[in-house]
């Protein structure tokens, strides 16, 4: 990988844990499939997120090897680990920090949104979900954004009979915010690096 991908998983991967684990785990809102799943298992099991959300999204990344060149499934495996990393630090050092709500959920919607989108910014996802999302979105068209919030609207109704619906409704919020940040990032993509070639295998 080059020092500039690397960099930049880096950074999308801290920036990702850093939202979820400081200001949207704190009131359990879940800001995808993979860390609805994490928020599911820690409220009946007590699960820590960064455990769950490893092995959620690693998991799903395996479904999608076949598709994948191996430098984007490398890639994507660690930014997968950097952010599981993150959100078990960041919950270490940082314990019940749950501020206000609307603005732990705006401020942890907007660093979700900035870190999935650099990520994207490299064709290297931020998950097994993401995985499918940027995967669809090269194959099919379409923002990858949209199509992952299509995505997770599944797996927050199949939530929703666990967890209380104002929890599944600020998660939506979290979701319509982050995804936009994410669409904005990505077309910036288009005109700034015009060179880049998809990194997926065609079928």
């Amino acid at each position: 990988m080059k020092v500039k991908m690397i960099c930049m998983i880096l950074a999308g991967g801290v920036l990702q844990g850093l939202g979820m684990s400081l200001f949207l785990f704190p009131h359990d809102i879940p800001s995808g499939g993979a860390a609805g799943v994490a928020v599911l298992f820690n409220y009946l099991f007590h699960i820590p997120h960064g455990i769950s959300v490893w092995a959620v999204n690693v998991s799903m990344l395996f479904t999608a090897l076949k598709w994948l060149e191996m430098r984007t499934f490398v890639g994507t495996l660690a930014s997968i680990t950097v952010t599981s990393v993150s959100v078990l630090i960041f919950d270490s050092a940082f314990p019940d920090v749950a501020a206000n709500l609307w603005l732990d959920l705006a401020g942890g919607s907007l660093l979700l949104g900035l870190g999935i989108g650099l990520l994207y910014k490299y064709k290297i996802s931020n998950g097994g979900f993401g995985a499918l999302a940027l995967m669809i979105s090269i194959y099919r068209g379409g923002n990858p954004g949209n199509i992952l919030l299509a995505i997770n609207c599944v797996i927050f109704l199949i939530t929703a009979s666990i967890i209380a619906w104002a929890i599944v409704f600020q998660a939506l919020i979290c979701q319509l915010i982050s995804t936009r940040v994410i669409d904005v990032i990505y077309q910036i993509r288009f005109a700034s690096l015009p060179l880049l070639t998809p990194m997926y295998r065609k079928k």
